[in-house]
């Protein structure tokens, strides 16, 4: 079993350290494209777990019997590509024979036919060419050696830079190697870019890369940049003779490549490294963004993978010393505003790699130019950061712009809570924001209070549901109240919106208040008119609530019956065989009219007084009652009682009056705990009051004396006519 799995393992690749991945080029398919069609070599792309970059992995099949004429070519391949190492070469990573298969593991590529069949520039095309002539030149002047088998199919590929890389080193062979070149025949696609004559000569490659840049811009000649045309010909030419090489073709073209703006970017982007940190600084304040004018005629990738790169390393040492110095500090700006926009067009796992450690530590910045950068490019980049990321590395450093004296920071930050608002967490809304924007409501700049309350607004499903409604309200009704036009409109829209929020209560008591007061608005009609609407909304669910309510009056004495209930003295039948009558035939009414009945004898000798009297308790008394000593029917009685006579006048009203006489003293004496009433005789009045006369005897609001040990009220009793109450004859 484990031979069985060794082996299955050696068929699929996995014995090799590296992630295999999907297949990109298969020669053995069924339907092979061109570039399946003209090659000897399966690739699939991989990872390579050491440091996860992704790479391309070169496999050639040994036992299949298909490639054993194409071995001698593979091998070659696999032993030149280890010799010769140039930048115009495809980076190689690793190199694995074994008795199955042989392996190349080189930088992440693609096809150059693939390639092509996206939209690339001329500028782009021109640089690519310039690139394989280069290394051309390299082979056949550095190395004494040929290529022989330069061509669109699988002699090229493109790396993530959008840098043109040649690969397919086959045929490659100096003067003394002869047995390689007596297979080219095997080597697909070898006859269609091959010169007339038969050799392996440097004019060789000249003639095919004649070809070669003529199937780069769509073999047709009316494609081809003018300046190309006499030189393709003097290439391609029939006679060897006469033709150029590949390094005369770059010593013509120079002024020309000269004039590429991607060939100047390109080698000024090499030689950044060498230059000193003023030179430096003069690139990427002045050169830098008078190249990136040509950004869209850029290679796919040339920017993010090759400038991005290099400009993360600037940045990094740029960043140390930069501290203090003012024209540091702008090109740091310059620097960090390009690695975003680059960087947010990465794939998630390089921007998670390379961008995002530099915008959680610039948010630490205090300097505001670097924070506006950072706040203009939120849209951009904060979906790359997850809901933690942001509750632990952004927001914290991020509200801080809030106190910001410059208008602009507060401002766009408060706009930036509104695109990671999703991500911030309950708490962080309630114990942080809240308390800030309450301050932002406040703000001098019109339109920051206006997306303050819009910000409130879009949270409140995140407030805390046992304040929410009243931090909304206050919120809302404060914007009402602002003196900018359109605050008030978005107060008005918040009513609207949140109009579901709201309880009938708070309704009525709180939110139909504040919308009154925006009716009289004394500035703006529009702000009248859309409050009247929303007013309306608001009263007629107050009105459809009331109209679903029952039909029900409640009984109006039900409250005073139950407290005689409760509270008033028992009321004695005096003759409880008498015939009922109209008045008494019903109990609640026969006991209403019986306590006012002994309400009638209040200040006389009747029983009710006495039980008055003796239903307060002595405040003053140091021993307790008794309760066992106390008749059942009544409340307890004071130690000291008051005579039953001291409030009778005789006929219990007294003639209209209260039951309170202008003379009459209260005296309490502490010493002996006791309560006398003394009663200073009166004359009978010879006049009556006239009708609806007021009382003159108490009076409310009426000055109050601090309470001293011995404290006399004389109260003087108005005239004895009858008061009118006002209602008329009905009671």
């Amino acid at each position: 079993m484990n031979f069985f799995k060794q082996t299955l393992s050696s068929l699929t690749g996995s014995s090799i350290p590296y992630t295999i991945k999907e297949k990109v080029v298969d020669p053995q398919s069924l339907n092979p494209t061109d570039v399946e069609r003209n090659s000897i070599w399966t690739v699939y792309d991989g990872i390579n777990p050491k440091d996860n970059n992704p790479v391309s992995i070169f496999e050639f099949n040994l036992r299949d019997p298909a490639n054993q004429i194409k071995t001698a070519l593979a091998r070659n391949a696999f032993k030149k590509l280890k010799m010769i190492k140039h930048p115009g070469v495809v980076s190689t990573v690793d190199f694995f024979d074994n008795d199955s298969s042989l392996y190349i593991v080189t930088e992440k590529v693609i096809p150059l036919l693939t390639y092509l069949q996206e939209e690339v520039s001329d500028d782009a095309k021109v640089n690519g060419v310039y690139q394989i002539a280069k290394t051309l030149s390299f082979i056949n002047d550095s190395c004494h050696s040929s290529y022989l088998n330069l061509n669109i199919y699988n002699s090229v590929v493109v790396n993530a830079q959008g840098d043109w890389k040649l690969f397919g080193f086959e045929l490659v062979s100096d003067a003394d190697q002869t047995d390689v070149f007596a297979y080219k025949e095997s080597m697909p696609g070898f006859r269609e870019f091959a010169p007339p004559e038969e050799n392996r000569t440097v004019k060789a490659d000249s003639f095919r890369l004649g070809k070669f840049i003529f199937s780069v811009f769509d073999s047709s000649e009316r494609n081809l940049p003018s300046r190309l045309v006499p030189i393709i010909k003097r290439l391609s030419g029939n006679n060897a003779n006469v033709r150029i090489t590949p390094t005369q073709y770059i010593k013509e073209l120079e002024g020309w490549h000269g004039e590429n703006p991607i060939i100047r970017f390109n080698e000024e982007i090499a030689e950044l490294k060498f230059f000193s940190d003023a030179d430096k600084l003069s690139f990427f304040r002045q050169q830098l963004p008078s190249y990136l004018q040509y950004e869209t005629s850029f290679p796919v990738g040339f920017l993010n993978y090759k400038l991005l790169p290099e400009l993360i390393s600037q940045y990094n040492q740029l960043s140390k010393t930069a501290a203090g110095d003012s024209q540091k500090q702008e090109t740091l700006c310059t620097m960090i505003n390009l690695i975003i926009k680059f960087g947010i067009k990465l794939p998630p796992e390089d921007f998670h790699k390379t961008i995002k450690p530099i915008i959680v530590s610039c948010f630490c910045s205090t300097d505001r130019a670097v924070r506006l950068i950072l706040l203009t490019h939120l849209p951009e980049y904060h979906s790359f950061f997850s809901d933690s990321e942001i509750q632990s590395q952004i927001f914290s450093n991020l509200i801080t712009g809030f106190q910001d004296t410059n208008f602009m920071i507060r401002e766009t930050t408060l706009k930036s809570i509104t695109i990671i608002i999703d991500k911030i967490s309950v708490k962080q809304v309630n114990q942080d924001l809240l308390r800030i924007l309450a301050k932002s409501q406040m703000d001098p700049k019109p339109s920051i209070r206006v997306n303050t309350l819009i910000l409130i607004i879009k949270i409140s499903s995140k407030i805390y549901s046992n304040s929410r409604n009243n931090v909304l309200i206050t919120a809302l009704a404060k914007s009402l109240r602002d003196s900018f036009t359109p605050c008030k409109m978005a107060a008005l829209h918040g009513f609207e919106t949140l109009r579901g929020e709201f309880s009938m209560e708070e309704i009525c008591s709180k939110v139909l208040g504040h919308l009154a007061i925006a009716l009289m608005d004394k500035k703006s009609t529009k702000v009248r008119k859309e409050a009247r609407r929303i007013f309306q909304v608001y009263l007629e669910a107050v009105e459809s609530h009331a109209g679903d309510l029952d039909d029900y009056e409640e009984d109006e004495d039900a409250e005073e019956r139950e407290f005689y209930k409760k509270f008033g003295p028992t009321v004695q039948q005096a003759e409880p065989e008498a015939a009922p009558t109209e008045t008494t035939s019903n109990p609640e009414v026969q006991s209403l009219w019986g306590a006012v009945s002994k309400l009638a004898s209040f200040g006389g000798s009747g029983q009710m007084n006495k039980d008055f009297n003796n239903s307060t308790p002595d405040l003053t008394s140091s021993v307790p009652s008794t309760p066992a000593a106390q008749p059942q029917s009544q409340v307890p009685i004071l130690e000291q009682p008051v005579k039953a006579d001291a409030w009778d006048t005789g006929d219990g009203w007294d003639d209209g009056d209260d039951g309170w006489n202008q003379n009459d003293e209260v005296e309490i004496v502490k010493e002996t705990k006791k309560i006398s009433i003394s009663r200073k005789p009166q004359p009978i009045p010879t006049h009556k009051r006239p009708i609806g006369a007021k009382h003159s005897g108490l009076k409310l609001g009426a000055k109050v004396n601090k309470p001293k040990p011995k404290l006399q009220l004389n109260l003087k009793a108005d005239d004895d006519k009858e008061v009118e109450d006002g209602w008329g004859d009905g009671w």
